[in-house]
């Protein structure tokens, strides 16, 4: 991680089957992190649509983040949570501001569920990720967070990984033992020596680092120049 993309360059080809490699640092409770997700896709998407570009394909892989890794694993309501976070009069114009920003995505914000520590979350898309499921985990993950009030205990984790296709025996049977706990701790330790303080952070071709949601076009950008 060791430059920053800031100026656009023109587009060229890229070498049949190139991988662009793309590294997400991420919570599942962050909702720059879901839209950055959604932008994300529509760069891949309209970079592949270029005819030079139509053979390229891309890795992308999700790494975890708390933002509060001393949040309870008990429920709190979603918006008592960032009243104590940022104050009760800020935490409405938040709210108010993502539920905008998020319609611009195709994503529609509900601040009606609650809130839970993520550290179990983050544990299963490990454990997707090593069945070939982490890219739908993920969406599945942010879906039941941010639109469909689900807070993220240990049933709905089940539930969420059924619903990709995942065996509810064995996950239940992850989900009850301490496996992966430090693996996830240890991925979190790593990325704050790397110097990742906030999320989303992303890594492109272990090279340009890029910081927040970014738009698309500026993804676009960074594919046109590892693509040169």
């Amino acid at each position: 991680m060791t430059s920053t993309a800031t100026t656009a360059t023109s587009a060229a080809a890229a070498p049949a089957g190139k991988t662009i490699k793309i590294d997400i640092v991420s919570d599942t409770a962050c909702p720059w992190c879901y839209i950055g997700k959604k932008r994300l896709e529509k760069a891949m998407t309209a970079f592949k649509e270029e005819p030079e570009h139509k053979d390229v394909q891309f890795q992308v892989d999700w790494h975890p983040y708390q933002l509060d890794p001393s949040a309870s694993r008990v429920p709190i309501k979603k918006m008592e949570m960032y009243a104590t976070k940022f104050g009760a009069a800020r935490a409405p114009l938040i709210r108010d501001r993502m539920i905008q920003v998020g319609q611009e995505e195709g994503i529609n914000f509900s601040y009606n569920g609650g809130f839970v520590n993520t550290l179990n979350s983050h544990r299963l898309i490990n454990y997707a990720t090593k069945r070939g499921k982490q890219d739908e985990i993920v969406e599945e993950l942010f879906r039941n967070y941010f639109e469909e009030d689900k807070c993220g205990e240990v049933p709905t984790l089940i539930d969420s990984a059924v619903k990709i296709g995942l065996d509810r025996g064995e996950v239940e049977r992850f989900m009850a033992s301490n496996e992966g706990v430090k693996e996830v701790q240890d991925e979190i330790e790593r990325s704050k020596r790397e110097g990742v303080q906030g999320v989303p952070n992303i890594t492109i071709g272990d090279k340009f680092v890029l910081s927040g949601a970014q738009e698309p076009e500026t993804f676009v950008e960074v594919f046109n120049r590892i693509a040169k």
